[in-house]
């Protein structure tokens, strides 16, 4: 595993330690639980723009996002976005779905 390092605003360090002292975990746990979420909830959105924008089908979003088409469909319909698919689209999925 590689190591990564950041540079915290002092906005990010008083947050980082608050959730030390409550949770009694130490910075590492923390920064990476923090940072798993941050980028699970980017990857997710990455995937609903390109959805919307119709560069990617429903199954290549829920690719992207790194959850199941089911997944997708329940984030597609809690932001209020249209299921724009079609038998087609249906077909192509379930293929891509299938590899």
């Amino acid at each position: 595993m590689g190591v990564i390092s950041v540079r915290p605003t002092p906005d990010l360090e008083r947050k980082i330690k608050k959730l030390m002292e409550f949770e009694k975990a130490d910075k590492s746990s923390i920064v990476r639980r923090a940072l798993e979420k941050g980028l699970n909830e980017e990857l997710k959105r990455l995937a609903l723009n390109l959805y919307i924008e119709r560069k990617v089908s429903l199954a290549k979003a829920a690719e992207i996002a790194e959850i199941s088409i089911r997944e997708m469909i329940e984030l597609i319909k809690e932001r209020g976005i249209s299921l724009n698919i079609t038998a087609k689209d249906l077909r192509k999925d379930f293929e891509e779905a299938m590899e």
